[in-house]
């Protein structure tokens, strides 16, 4: 007899297990990534926060960092704080989160490793990374905002 829940793979939860199967992908992609970025000593995390902030010449502010982030305030402030330290971002007396040159080499250097760890993950998985954000973001475009 199996361990698994009556209602898994039953067409009554379809939106349980799409929820489910997207949690679990997301996962092992964010895992995958960030083991290959441990090289450069960022996480996949680190890298979306400064390729926002850096998308963004005049910095981001906080609260539109945390919400892009899916992040609290607070939560935006102590994840940026080590990135503050180690030069990355600056954040001057306005409050923005500033990219720093320093932080713009890594993203350059970063953006190679984990777009060959992503691409891995996508041929293992047997995903087509363009249907993904196709069935994700159908009614936007992945570079609008």
């Amino acid at each position: 007899m199996s361990s698994e829940s009556p209602n898994q793979g039953s067409p009554d939860s379809p939106h349980l297990e799409s929820a489910l199967a997207l949690a679990s992908a997301a996962s092992s992609l964010d895992s995958a990534i960030s083991a290959a970025l441990s090289r450069v000593g960022i996480s996949f995390t680190d890298l979306r926060r400064l390729r926002l902030i850096g998308a963004r010449p005049q910095g981001l502010n906080r609260e539109d960092l945390a919400e892009a982030m899916g992040e609290t305030r607070s939560q935006t402030v102590r994840s940026s704080g080590p990135l503050v330290k180690l030069g990355w971002l600056s954040r001057p007396e306005s409050g923005e989160f500033i990219l720093t040159d320093s932080g713009r080499h890594l993203i350059d250097q970063a953006e190679g490793i984990a777009e060959k760890a992503a691409a891995r993950w996508f041929t293992d998985s047997g995903l087509n990374p363009l249907e993904v954000i196709a069935s994700v973001r159908p009614n936007r475009c992945p570079s609008s905002r």
